[in-house]
């Protein structure tokens, strides 16, 4: 099969990186008063054709009949999707009551639908506000579980109608810390962070919040759910004017990398409040005028793997561990055998090459690759500079080589034993040309794979258009591109090696409903080729059908089916198959 080299198709990738794209989603605030009240249509309208220019998704809270009805027939006009919030709160029956109602009244209306309905949140920070500011200071925390039941009733009703989007409860951080049943219990795990409140820097507000939200990621990836940002955001009120876009900037090449699922919060500055600092967090001024710092790039980078001697691969640790502790290493290089999981951190064996800047990106630090010192020079991890030259980079002759004053080469040595946890070191020293330093960079995109499912040790197979699964390998090398596979995690591409790259066709789930049939399509942009692979459980979710995963059927096809983290037919392991691929 003809493949074109890493080395073309990481320029290609560079050179095709986004200027501006669109923020995965944005929040947005129907009230005109602190009280309530409800824009009216004009303003809605307005409204959303300024916001269609930034993203394709809006999220509200609050559910009154006539105002979310007017919100999603706008949206649908301007070819948005609506994630609905309900205004409800911990222990106060008659608020969950009325929204529930107004709920029922809009699916008898026909107005909710899969199509442009996102999910449903029955709750925002309800938990935060009643036992960190409310009553829950002295009354104990023996009431959570009146969320959770207003979780169940919404699913429950919600399922009876035939809709499949996801359910969920909303909260910081540390409401989900604080309550850990919150995780298995939501269809997706939903949080909010501002490093704004934590007093950061703006500089720093973006890491930070990473930092917080990996470790949430792994706990929603132990629950076998997805996870998403629900609001984040900076004022333009305070401290320094810039700031704000500085962390925006920061935060959108962070949900780029990252594939980080986040809603911005706000679309527009509010008209009403009293406080400056809370009024400022829109992306638009009042008068819908964007607000000049908000004009920024997004650089997409190049998924590789570091391949070194002895079938390693070159990781770095991120911060938080797969026995859902945290990393007392966080950014540590180390070398070790690939991820063939579950369990496993697929995150710290995948780089991203920026050959704009000619540096490595570790996917599970939010770090770049760094060689310093003087006469003697140490490997390292550390906040990512383009001005940085011991950040900087060549690959040269199978080797990576500092830009640096020094010179050195990556150094893996596989001949002395491993530490205790079964790691290399990974050094810097000068060039030598012998095999410790022979580094190949491979692009995620066209190294082949091997993906079995766990319940019957079944190979994944394109047969005849169809995704299958068989016990026994092909016949005949033609035919070796049937079971062989490539996954992108920055496109979250799963693409079969059955037709030459020019052609190449990916996974594709048409449907959002159990046991939907799988497709084969020209791979591209569409979000419904896109694919997470959660590398604590094995699961393979659809990362926009959320909630619903590849299931290996006993009939020996595969569909897509409602995730269960407990199903061994959908658990499954990526093997990475070595071949000359024409490395960087």
């Amino acid at each position: 099969m003809k493949v074109p080299s890493s080395l073309a198709i990481a320029a290609a990738f560079a050179a095709s990186s986004t200027v501006d794209p669109k923020f995965y989603g944005i929040n947005y605030d129907t009230r005109t008063s602190e009280w309530g009240g409800c824009k009216d249509s004009t303003a809605i309208d307005t409204d959303f054709a300024a916001l269609n220019q930034l993203t394709g998704r809006i999220r509200i809270y609050g559910i009154d009949f006539n105002c979310t009805k007017l919100v999603l027939e706008t949206a649908a006009y301007h070819g948005l999707k609506v994630w609905l919030g309900m205004s409800s709160e911990v222990g106060v029956d008659a608020s969950f009551q009325s929204q529930m109602y107004a709920l029922t009244k809009l699916v008898e209306a026909e107005t909710i639908n899969n199509d442009g309905v996102l999910g449903v949140e029955v709750s925002s920070e309800a938990l935060h506000r009643y036992y960190v500011v409310g009553l829950g200071l002295t009354g104990g925390f023996s009431r959570h579980g009146t969320v959770l039941g207003d979780l169940r009733t919404v699913r429950s009703y919600l399922r009876s109608q035939d809709f499949t989007f996801p359910v969920v409860i909303t909260d910081t951080m540390d409401m989900y810390t604080k309550f850990p049943k919150l995780y298995n219990e939501v269809d997706m795990v939903a949080v909010n962070h501002f490093s704004f409140w934590e007093n950061k820097m703006a500089q720093e507000g973006a890491h930070f919040t990473f930092t917080r939200f990996q470790e949430h990621q792994f706990l929603a990836k132990r629950a076998g759910n997805l996870i998403e940002l629900h609001a984040t955001g900076w004022s333009s009120a305070e401290r320094i004017s810039s700031d704000q876009g500085v962390f925006t900037r920061d935060l959108r090449n962070l949900a780029a990398r990252q594939n980080l699922n986040a809603y911005y919060f706000t679309a527009f500055d509010s008209t009403f409040g009293t406080n400056k600092t809370k009024r400022s967090f829109g992306i638009y001024d009042v008068n819908r005028n964007i607000k000049l710092n908000m004009g920024l790039r997004v650089y997409t980078l190049y998924p590789v793997r570091l391949w070194a001697a002895g079938g390693n691969v070159i990781k770095a640790y991120g911060y938080w561990n797969t026995d859902d502790s945290a990393n007392k290493n966080p950014g540590r290089v180390y070398a070790a055998k690939p991820y063939i999981g579950p369990p496993g951190n697929l995150d710290d064996e995948i780089w991203q090459w920026d050959a704009e800047n000619n540096r490595l990106y570790s996917t599970s630090s939010n770090m770049c690759l760094e060689s310093f010192g003087n006469g003697t020079q140490t490997l390292r991890t550390s906040p990512c500079s383009t001005h940085n030259q011991n950040q900087k980079w060549n690959i040269v002759s199978g080797t990576i080589v500092s830009q640096n004053h020094a010179k050195f080469c990556i150094h893996v040595d596989v001949d002395h034993p491993p530490n205790h946890d079964g790691a290399f070191e990974v050094a810097i020293f000068p060039c030598n040309r012998l095999p410790h330093q022979e580094i190949s960079l491979q692009g995620t995109s066209f190294e082949p794979l091997e993906i079995k499912i766990k319940a019957h040790r079944g190979i994944l197979t394109e047969t005849s258009g169809k995704l299958t699964w068989q016990t026994t390998h092909v016949k005949g090398r033609r035919n070796l591109g049937r079971q062989t596979w490539t996954y992108n995690p920055v496109t979250q591409l799963i693409a079969s090696r059955s037709r030459n790259y020019e052609n190449q066709h990916c996974l594709e789930a048409p449907r959002r409903i159990n046991s939907a049939r799988l497709v084969f399509k020209v791979c591209s942009s569409d979000v419904h080729q896109k694919w997470v692979v959660n590398d604590i459980t094995g699961q393979i979710h659809h990362a926009t059908h959320i909630g619903f995963c590849l299931d290996g059927h006993k009939d020996g096809l595969v569909y897509l089916a409602w995730c269960d983290k407990n199903n061994p037919n959908q658990q499954w392991s990526i093997k990475p198959l070595r071949d000359d691929m024409g490395g960087i």
